[in-house]
């Protein structure tokens, strides 16, 4: 199964955009989850740098506080936790040959640097055939919009500055398995999303494609 990952912030045209995927026939990808895969991410880089650190022969020993460190079995352990958020977080209808999610909280904010590697990394290594979406907005542009507002702007868009700077290596450390792409690229503009649909191996007629940009959000009319 093909697995899609919207990695983004907020006010980016995020949910547009995953309403036109999932306009994609066989294709369910769903919203936010509170960046749960963040957290499982986490627990199996933990698991994972234990017991390389701790591994041995005095781990064996039942007197050892890592007694048993040695038996764990790390990438089991991290390929089990994501099969489990497929299973049950994305729960995908029976028919479904898409899935995935859309998230926002992937600013320095929420992530530091070790984490966002983290979890780009869990996604790439323990899910099928996984794209990793990496969706921006003109810093000042998002600044100005929906919650935002509410914060210092000079402070906000450092921040998203800093994050699209983040994503951007990303993206140039796994070129084949990302694609990068901005809110002006497709706003009012059905056919800038084209090359992401491209890169996919998707297709999607103009008329869909147009009616998913029209909708807004419906929790900030």
């Amino acid at each position: 199964m093909k697995h899609i990952f919207i990695v983004t912030f907020g006010r980016t045209g995020s949910t547009a955009l995953l309403k036109t995927l999932n306009a994609i026939e066989g294709a369910c990808i769903r919203g936010q989850n509170g960046a749960l895969l963040c957290s499982l991410a986490e627990a199996a880089e933990t698991l994972a740098d234990r017991h390389r650190e701790r591994s041995g022969n005095r781990a064996r020993l039942t007197g050892n506080p890592w007694y048993g460190i040695d038996e764990a079995n790390p990438d089991d352990f991290a390929r089990s936790l994501a099969q489990s958020f497929a299973r049950n977080v994305l729960n995908p209808p029976e028919g479904t040959r898409i899935t995935g999610f859309k998230e926002i909280n992937y600013t320095d904010e929420t992530l530091t640097d070790r984490n966002f590697d983290a979890v780009l990394g869990f996604m790439l290594r323990y899910f099928e055939d996984p794209h990793i979406i990496f969706l921006t907005r003109d810093p000042v542009e998002a600044s100005q919009s929906g919650w935002w507002q509410d914060r210092d702007q000079d402070v906000v868009t450092d921040v998203l500055e800093m994050t699209i700077e983040r994503f951007h290596k990303a993206h140039a450390a796994n070129p084949e398995r990302s694609f990068l792409i901005d809110h002006a690229d497709f706003d009012r503009n059905p056919a800038g999303l084209l090359p992401l649909l491209d890169w996919l191996g998707e297709t999607l007629p103009m008329d869909l494609l147009a009616n998913s940009l029209e909708e807004r959000l419906l929790h900030l009319n």
